[in-house]
This record gives C-alpha cells, structure tokens and sequence, in this order.
C-alpha cells in the first residue's frame, strides 16, 4: 500500500453472490447469501453446471452468468474464456434461465457486463467453427437487452477479430463506455483500454489505452467518482507470466497470434504450481479535462501486497455502495507451489557469496559469467521442467490436499 490510497482487508467465509460446488453434482453452481455465509441460496442448482460468474443488472431483476450447459467441447471455464461457454441470464429468485448467446460448439462467450442503466451487455466471443466461420480470433460485442424475451437484440461488434486477446471489463458509472484488456505490442502482452462508446446502439468504440507495461494488467473497474481505475496487475511480482514477457519483448514476438498462445501461456503462468505467476490490485490516478469528457492515464499505485506471498486475485468487485470491495484470492498449497521470488533471491545470494571476498586474480571464477547464464535460462524455460535442488521454496510435497489455498476477503477502500 503507498501513499493514502489503501485497502483494508478481512477474510470473509462467503461473497454476497457467488460459485461454490453443488453437493449433489460436484459442478459449480451460483448462489446468493450474506456476507458471513448465512442464508445461502442456490440459484442454478436445477441447471446442469458449470454455471458461474454472476453479474447483477443495475437496478433490474436479472443476473447474467456463464454456462457450459449443452456444450460437450469445453475448455478452461465458463465465463473466463476457453470454449463452451455462453451468456445467459435469471431472474434474482433464480429462475427463467435463459440462453442469450445460444452458440454452438467450438465457440466462447465470456466476461459479460451489464451497462450502467441495465439496457447493454458487452461481452467477449470467439469462434473456432469452420462452418460458423470461425477463425479463433476474438471480438468484443454489445447488444441491448430485451427483458421480454428474456433475449439480445441488434448485437454488432465493437473491437475486431484481429488476433489479439481480448477481455471484457466493467463499465463507466455514467455509461461512457466499458473497460477491456486486449494483448498489443508484444506475444501475450495484456494491457488495459477504455472503450469510450458515445452510442452502444451503433458504431465502434473509440479505444483510450491506460496500462503501459509488460506485465499482466487485466480486471479492471473504475472506483466511485470516475476518478481512479482499480486493476490487476503481475508488476513487480516474479514469476512465470513476466518470465514469458522478457522473452517475448527479446524477441518482439507480435500480438496477433495470440488467439493460438494465450490459453498455453495462460496455463504455464497461472494454472500450474512451478513458478506459479502471483498478482496484486493497484490503481490508476485518471486526469480529466476541465469538461470531464476525456481522461489520460496518471500515476499508478500498489493497494495490496498479498502477491509477494503467492497470491493470485482473478475477480473482484464493489459492494452496492461502493465503498467496500470484494475479491476471492487463490494459489496453489506450499507444499505443491515452488516459490520464484525465493528462488531468484537464493540465486542471487549464491552468485554474490562467490563473487565476494576476492582479491587477487587467480581467485576469480572464471565461470561465474556462464553459471549465471544457465542459472538464468533456468528460470526461463518451460516452468513446468524447472528444478531447484537447493529446496526451501516449496514444492517439498507435490501431492498436498488440498491442492489449493483460497480466501475471500472484503476490503474498505480509503481514497
């Protein structure tokens, strides 16, 4: 935490409206309850799961969520990005389950987000479907809402089919557009955008890039006021993902192959427990014009440090009034997770304990330049083959249960 801007957090047992496991069925399911975990509701429990990723209309009685229901090609997880997944919707009670995408196989619908007045959806799709015309290659949609159907109507999209990655992200409080992640300048490189939309009912969207790094900036929501963005970002955290980033910036590895690398670098960064890429929130300052119809990107700020212990936060998300946020932060057990920050720091202290203390010539290693190459090149091949014989930074018991540690927490946000 840096400056006044912080987050105070606390663990909570349960979110608000959240996906745990059905007991019946094992598949995760959405329910609704209080904060402590009390009054727990299923509200998919009689639709085949996987169901998550709820999101709540504005003042409206819907809630958009993600299903691999009547998909039998799946890939990742529903409402994340893979393939299988679509958008649908229910009332809050939990019922009137509706299919609003209703896509075939090898195609994926994911991180849908209600427009601030509940009217628009914007969304992720891609297609690998030969006989849809699918190419892999993502684009960001929006369509309006017809709550009669329940359905989507005059869909169009706004971000094209040009290779890169895409993410949908929240909206702007005052409905100006939404906040997305889309890869650029280098292979797997995510970055954060505004998509300033003047009308969502045509047109596409006038992008106002806000991260500049080569870290994984994604996850994205404005605070209160319009003036900061918070975000997720793996700057300044070791690991897998940024270990990629240096090879891919080396080698200026374009980001419009990305539809093909984006789910192996992803697992290599994140869903395996070898150097296993950790993330923490921060926040982007927003300078306005003296109107306050357009904004640049400001100062960033680190709100939480529970990355350098491992910890990687996927969502998070305001409470109604806007003052609490809410997020579930996830890593592999100690005993399966092999530690980068720990490795790196041991390496480097090894390296200076030989290279201290000399003082004449015939004491100089003189294979010390090629022992840190290879120690180096180590830690940028496949992390799933790497070693560290020297132990003490995890992975001394790869068959731990539970093989992952996970908290929900709840943090008062301090401007």
């Amino acid at each position: 935490m840096s400056g006044r801007r912080r987050i105070a957090s606390r663990d909570l047992r349960q979110p608000t409206r959240g996906t745990q496991p059905d007991p019946a069925s094992d598949a995760v399911q959405i329910y609704r309850s209080t904060l402590d975990g009390a009054e727990k509701v299923c509200l998919t429990c009689g639709l085949p799961g996987p169901n998550q990723v709820p999101v709540v209309q504005p003042h409206g009685r819907w809630i958009l969520f993600h299903s691999w229901n009547g998909h039998s090609i799946r890939v990742g997880a529903p409402g994340f990005g893979g393939l299988g997944s679509d958008v649908w919707v229910m009332t809050r009670d939990g019922t009137r389950h509706t299919n609003l995408t209703n896509t075939g196989e090898l195609h994926d619908n994911f991180h849908a987000y209600w427009s601030p007045d509940g009217r628009y959806v914007a969304w992720t799709a891609l297609s690998w479907s030969a006989v849809d015309g699918g190419n892999g290659r993502s684009d960001i949609r929006v369509a309006r809402f017809d709550p009669h159907g329940p359905r989507l109507v005059d869909e169009h999209v706004l971000r094209p089919g040009n290779g890169h990655w895409y993410e949908t992200q929240w909206w702007a409080p005052d409905g100006s557009g939404f906040l997305y992640t889309e890869t650029v300048d280098t292979a797997v490189n995510p970055e954060l955008f505004f998509c300033r939309l003047p009308d969502p009912a045509h047109g596409m969207c006038r992008p106002v890039r806000l991260t500049n790094d080569s870290a994984w900036d994604e996850q994205a929501i404005f605070a209160p006021g319009m003036n900061r963005v918070l975000f997720m970002s793996s700057r300044n955290l070791p690991g897998a993902h940024n270990d990629w980033a240096q090879i891919a910036t080396f080698l200026d590895l374009p980001a419009e192959f990305d539809y093909e690398l984006i789910l192996l670098v992803f697992f290599d960064s994140y869903l395996q427990p070898i150097l296993q890429q950790a993330t923490d929130l921060y926040e982007i300052t927003l300078r306005w014009n003296g109107a306050r119809t357009r904004f640049k990107p400001g100062p960033v700020r680190r709100l939480t440090r529970s990355g350098e212990d491992g910890w990687v936060i996927p969502e998070f998300t305001w409470d109604p009034s806007g003052r609490r946020l809410l997020w579930t932060q996830n890593k592999f057990s100690d005993g399966r997770r092999v530690d980068q920050g720990c490795v790196m720091r041991k390496i480097r202290a090894d390296i200076i304990g030989k290279l201290s203390g000399v003082q004449s010539i015939d004491k100089i290693a003189f294979s010390i330049v090629t022992q840190i190459r290879a120690q180096a090149l180590g830690l940028l091949g496949d992390p799933k083959a790497f070693t560290f014989p020297e132990g003490g930074c995890g992975g001394s018991d790869p068959g731990q249960l539970p093989s992952y540690a996970q908290e929900t927490r709840i943090g008062r946000y301090e401007p």
